[in-house]
This record gives C-alpha cells, structure tokens and sequence, in this order.
C-alpha cells in the first residue's frame, strides 16, 4: 500500500457516519482477553474520539512527509509507517489481528469488581461503522496506572492549597499509538514496541537463523559461527532478518565469487574485509567487518553515475522496475 492509499483509506472511514470503541486488553496468566470499556457517556466518548481522530489526522492524512516501507526493511528513519510483510505474527497480536467489530461487541463489559486493571496490557480503539473501520493498537504502561491506594495531592480551583483527591484507579490515556489495522493489513508505527512486548524479536530472531543458513549455503564466509554469535544481539539480529527477506543478492542469485571480488576492487569497500589464505571467502573478525558484510548483503554501497562517487545508502526504491 502506498502513502496515498493509506491516507484516502484512513479519510473514507472518518468522512463516513462513524463512532469510537474502546476494548481493555488484560493479560490472565500469559493469556491476553479482552474486555469493553463503558465509556458511553456525552462526555467521555467523543473526547476519545476526538483524541484518536486527531492522531489519524496528524500520522497519516495530513503528514505530508510519511513514507510507507516494509517492516522487513525497517531502518527507524523519520516519518516512515512500517507495513507488516513478514509471514507469520507473534502470539501477542492475535487478538489485535483477529479483531472484528461484529463480535467485539458481544464482549463483556469490564467490571471493576471481578476484573483488575493490574493486568491491563493495552488497548484496541475502534473507529468506524459495523462496516468498516480502523483498529488501533495502544500499549498499556504501570505507569500510566494510578492506584487508589495511591496518594494523591491535587491543587483545588480558587484556594492556595493542595487538597487529598479521593482515592479511585486512574488510568492516564492519551493518542501514542504503536499499531493500526486496515481490513487484513497492518501497519506499524512503534518499531521498539512491537520488538519489546508483543514478541516480535523472537520471530525476528528465527528470520535471522534462517539468513545465517542461507549464508552459510552461499559458502563465502570462512568462519560462519561469527555470524551465529551474534543472534542473541537485538539490534544485529533486526538487521540479519531484514538480509532474508529484502536482499537483491539472494533474490538474483548473485555468486559467491562475484561478491567476493565486488569487495575487493569496490573503492568503498577495499580494506574493509579480510580474506581466507585462498582469497576466496571473506574472513569476519570485527563488529566493523560484520556490519559491512550486512550493508554488504542488502546492496547498500551504490555508485553514482553523475558524479562517480560511492555512496552508502540503507534504503533504496528501485526505479528500474518501472524503466
């Protein structure tokens, strides 16, 4: 999907006749239910709507700066809205995935005497009709949790003193939301978030063994456990993940051999690497050298032909599909 089909998807839903509802996600025992906020009031309501509307209005219809990318290619560059393009989801997103409104509204309502906010892990906003609609995903905090138990000092209007407020649980909520939900397509905006809490590393780390292998049947590596020792590492493990699925070397069937002295004649790579006693495989044997064989792998160092300079560049829209 592109931006501007984000944005006319996104405007169509609140141009029509549309409400808001808010859902409660409580994690029981490792299990995420979810339960219907009563928040049908002439008050409460529309400022929730107002609130999620708003976000909608500045992330996405009105950002004249939003790029949309694949979340396989993540790179954490400003204004960018990650679509979801990998094969499979972590549990933490079932709920979120298989959301429909025709049977969320049969959900029970959250009841503060057999339920506790102790265990809400977030939130699903729905904006739409029984139609169609937007679903939004919003991470609960304990901080964002207030107590009653809690002591809490409030400054009263027209005295100079703080008063004791009277103790109920509060919950601050405001519009920061990490995920949203188009029909079957979902789009990221939280990338630590979704890494973080809703399981999403341990997929990424399989994605990353599953590079490893492929590197490891490439054969250009002399020594292929350096790579495999890096997978316990968050932020190398995002970036072997992203060699699998976007690589053009692998897509192109790229050989080794033409890689190998690619890395050795290429002006931004020579001295960068190296080599087997043979020549013929490369020899990782720091960070630096690790990183520049990923940046290696995903085509990253592109050659100008106005200027003939090399330049290193993390994310590339390629204009020759459409020659």
């Amino acid at each position: 999907m592109t931006s501007d089909e984000l944005k006319n998807a996104v405007s169509t839903v609140l141009e029509q006749p549309h409400y808001t509802q808010l859902y409660l996600i409580l994690k029981i025992n490792n299990e995420l239910v979810m339960r219907l906020a009563d928040i049908e009031d002439e008050e409460t309501a529309p400022e929730i709507q107002n609130m999620f509307e708003g976000f909608l209005n500045t992330t996405i219809i009105s950002n004249e700066d939003m790029v949309i990318r694949d979340l396989s290619v993540a790179d954490e560059s400003p204004n960018v809205i990650y679509q979801y393009d990998y094969d499979s989801y972590p549990q933490e997103l079932g709920l979120f995935r298989q959301f429909e409104i025709v049977e969320a509204i049969k959900s029970p309502h959250f009841n503060f005497e057999t339920d506790d906010l102790s265990h809400l892990f977030g939130y699903i906003i729905y904006l739409g009709s029984m139609q169609k609609g937007i679903v939004l995903f919003k991470k609960h905090y304990p901080i964002s949790l207030i107590k009653r138990e809690s002591f809490l000092l409030g400054a009263i209007k027209s005295k100079e003193r703080f008063e004791r407020l009277p103790g109920e649980d509060i919950i601050r909520l405001n519009n920061d939301v990490q995920l949203l939900r188009l029909g079957e397509t979902v789009f990221v905006f939280d990338l630590r978030v979704l890494e973080h809490n809703m399981g999403f590393s341990a997929l990424m780390q399989q994605t990353a063994i599953e590079t490893v292998e492929a590197i490891e049947e490439l054969d250009i590596l002399d020594d292929i456990e350096v790579l495999r020792d890096t997978l316990e590492d968050l932020s190398f493990a995002r970036k072997l993940s992203k060699v699998k699925k976007s690589s053009a070397i692998f897509k192109l069937g790229i050989t080794k051999d033409t890689i190998v002295e690619f890395t050795k004649t290429t002006p931004a790579l020579v001295g960068k690497f190296k080599y087997s006693n043979d020549g013929a495989k490369i020899r990782l044997d720091s960070k630096k050298s690790k990183l520049a064989f990923l940046k290696l792998l995903n085509d990253s160092f592109l050659h100008s032909e106005l200027t003939e300079q090399y330049y290193e560049a993390s994310a590339k829209d390629n204009i020759t599909q459409n020659a």
